[in-house]
């Protein structure tokens, strides 16, 4: 019987779920949750037979969801350190493995390819029609030229729990080893460093200091009890059905699935981007009662403080860090939390419910699965602009389309949601080449209803490098291919 996808606040152990998570990749339902990684990104150049022989060889090294359970049981008790394997294909990639087109991941985007900015997709909602191509308004001439070579796939690999020059030496071992592996069959078109960032809280932040990846959906009764923990979730539910990340591998059997990759390799501006909150703060402070700084102007800015603490949340001792447990029901105007702030945008919290009487479900259904990882210098003051620092962001879903490009460009691109004049994400949102963004709107003073609106443009201190979409097979699918 094949696995409900329909379901939530389940555990790895259900047996239910055993054939599945048996070949379900891991770091999907779960971040694989090392601090250190390397991501090969490579191209066939052998005949489709050894093409296929290669993956099945590479396959036995893959982590199953499964397997990344046990690996972080045995590291909790016996302090095992294990590499954890992710592999992921292009749609491109399909093809070099003569795979029949029936057996492709269906998602058009996926099919297209990231490069592919003249195929049109349907991003708005509530069945206005109106195909819009390069929906994600990628320049290409700004990609590093690695991204702009044709990649059939690529290999996550990943270490943690020990010195971080223990673990960058052992990853390149295994590149090393992984390419060797390669010879006459594929080869290395770059690779890749990642490494997790944290601040003083032990909580993983992003290059301008805000901690990352907090509301992220959660799949597993764990996770989900950890979150009622922390907080609750009466007023914000993080529970997520399977089928927001999972979906059935085309390739495999009735217990195989996999799911969808967006990656995309962002550059972050710190400078830019802290310099430009200097002059908010001080434009706000100059219409407003009381002084405002670079960090308040930030919080506006992301949604967040750089703890975590929404800005939309405020008690009589000050701010409340519930982290997750909080909506906008107390805020429909957009006056504790702007709406284009970077949160509110990608996790609207029941905006599109309010202003457009859409049902929950279908904002619920919008969401990603995050598991990027920071690259670059870790100096989060830098004296000068665009250094080699950034994010590469990875998000796992069930359709690119629906999920990952609509929340791109139907949300943060759009300057007109979720209100006319709102104005695009200023951390994420990006405009087409040659036309500049119009200014947002911020409050110049918490939640009052009659508090000045100040016009302020704030945007472009994120760049795309490059990126592709991918698909990530069942280990059922990839270990058939020797057949």
């Amino acid at each position: 019987m094949s696995a409900n996808l329909n379901q939530t606040n389940i555990e790895i152990d259900d047996p239910n779920f055993q054939q599945a998570f048996s070949q379900l990749q891991g770091n999907i339902l779960k971040g694989h949750g090392r601090d250190h990684s390397r991501h090969v990104f490579f191209s066939f150049v052998g005949d489709s037979t050894a093409n296929r022989q290669w993956l099945a060889q590479i396959s036995n090294q893959v982590t199953s969801t499964l397997e990344q359970q046990n690996q972080q049981q045995r590291f909790k008790e016996k302090n095992e350190i294990h590499l954890f394997t992710n592999l992921m294909l292009s749609c491109h990639g399909y093809k070099q493995l003569g795979i029949e087109q029936e057996k492709w991941p269906s998602d058009k985007a996926f099919q297209a390819g990231m490069k592919d900015l003249t195929t049109p997709f349907d991003t708005l909602p509530r069945g206005d029609h109106n195909p819009t191509a390069n929906p994600l308004n990628d320049d290409l001439e700004q990609w590093e030229n690695g991204f702009l070579r044709q990649i059939d796939g690529m290999v996550l690999l990943a270490l943690g729990g020990i010195d971080s020059a223990q673990a960058e030496q052992q990853l390149e071992q295994e590149v090393q080893k992984l390419q060797a592996s390669m010879a006459g069959v594929a080869e290395v078109v770059f690779v890749q460093k990642g490494h997790v960032m944290r601040n003083d809280k032990q909580q993983v932040i992003e290059h301008f200091g805000f901690v990352d990846g907090v509301s992220n959906p959660k799949f597993l009764f764990s996770e989900l009890n950890e979150e009622f923990k922390n907080g609750g979730y009466s007023r914000n539910d993080p529970s997520a059905p399977l089928n927001t990340v999972m979906v059935p591998d085309p390739g495999g059997n009735a217990d195989s699935f996999g799911t969808y990759v967006v990656y995309r390799k962002l550059q972050q501006n710190i400078k830019g981007f802290w310099d430009r909150l200097d002059i908010l703060a001080n434009t706000l402070s100059e219409n407003s009662p009381t002084n405002v700084d670079a960090e308040y102007a930030g919080a506006l800015c992301v949604g967040r403080f750089k703890d975590g603490t929404p800005i939309s949340e405020q008690g009589n001792d000050g701010w409340s860090n519930l982290f997750n447990n909080f909506n906008y029901d107390d805020d429909a105007d957009g006056l504790k939390c702007p709406f284009h702030s970077h949160a509110r945008k990608t996790n609207p919290r029941g905006d599109t419910v309010r202003q457009f009487n859409s049902p929950p479900t279908i904002e619920r259904s919008r969401r990603i699965v995050r598991r990027g990882i920071s690259f670059g210098s870790t100096d989060l003051a830098p004296n000068k602009e665009w250094t080699d620092a950034g994010l590469l962001f990875i998000s796992l879903q069930a359709d690119i389309v629906d999920q990952f490009i609509f929340m791109q460009n139907t949300w943060c691109n759009n300057e007109g949601f979720v209100r006319q004049g709102t104005g695009m994400d200023p951390l994420v949102g990006q405009a087409k080449k040659g036309q500049p963004p119009a200014a947002q709107k911020w409050p110049t003073s918490w939640g009052s209803p009659n508090a000045e609106q100040v016009d302020f443009s704030f945007s472009g201190f994120v760049k795309t490098l490059g990126g592709e979409y991918f698909f990530m097979p069942s280990l059922q699918f990839l270990r058939s291919l020797s057949a």
